[in-house]
């Protein structure tokens, strides 16, 4: 009898007995009970913190792609944009001031004063996902054919333009409407990302100037008009960048 004490006494001074390590993983699993939900709420804002940062890739891509289409073709060949299929490529004229454009009313249609078009977007480790770029822009100034000096009625090659980039979150599944309040105010960090009602909001919006590179008298023009109404004197620094003929067509 007297071996069989001092084995167990041997056995419980060189390790933990069942009870001791049944009462650690109960322990332990309490612990991750309640970290659980904060874990989940942590990796749930990293997931939308990552969808705002590629929304506002795609609206800045967006911008790059009008600004290119300005440039390159418009400057190359503006004629061609007479064409209705090719003015069409450009954003819709919205509404004035251009912050009123309302929010797009589905995932498909253009609406009579905005453009949609649809990206979808592949990230490592996570499924494809779909957002709704909505485009918009004023009437602008119209472009300058450069070789006869005349006006090109109805192409515009400088105005302000809108983006604003959803996620197809903010849109129902089935019908692809969109969603009951939907906004047109960003999303921001003061807003609870885990709430439902994030959908309502664009994750990226911008409004941006868009000008031909190669219209220089214009900016000439612009500058020398400013320095006048501050009481310079007229100078005739812009005659190097003649004005074009009017179009009597002219929009």
């Amino acid at each position: 009898m007297k071996k069989w004490r001092l084995l167990r006494q041997q056995l419980e001074a060189e390790g933990f007995t069942l009870i001791e390590v049944l009462a650690s993983v109960v322990i332990v699993a309490l612990a991750m009970a309640a970290l659980a939900p904060a874990l989940t709420l942590i990796a749930y804002r990293r997931a939308m913190t990552e969808r705002i940062e590629v929304a506002n890739q795609l609206a800045r891509a967006e911008v790059d792609r009008i600004r290119t289409l300005v440039d390159l073709e418009l400057a190359a060949n503006p004629a061609a944009f007479q064409n209705p299929a090719q003015l069409a490529r450009l954003p819709r004229i919205g509404a004035s001031p251009l912050a009123n454009t309302p929010p797009p009313a589905d995932m498909d249609n253009p609406g009579p004063n905005y453009s949609i078009r649809l990206a979808e977007v592949r990230l490592p480790g996570r499924n494809p996902e779909v957002y709704v770029i909505q485009t918009f822009r004023d009437r602008g100034g119209e472009c300058i054919d450069r070789r006869n000096n005349t006006v090109i009625p109805g192409v515009p090659c400088s105005f302000m333009m809108g983006v604003r980039v959803y996620h197809r979150f903010s849109f129902n599944p089935n019908t692809r409407q969109a969603l009951p309040g939907l906004g047109i105010e960003t999303v921001s960090a003061n807003q609870n990302l885990a709430n439902a009602d994030v959908w309502l909001f664009p994750m990226a919006s911008s409004i941006v100037e868009v000008n031909l590179a190669a219209n220089l008298g214009d900016v000439c023009r612009a500058i020398l008009a400013d320095v006048q109404a501050r009481g310079g004197i007229p100078t005739n620094n812009c005659n190097a960048f003649p004005l074009p003929s009017p179009s009597p067509t002219s929009l």
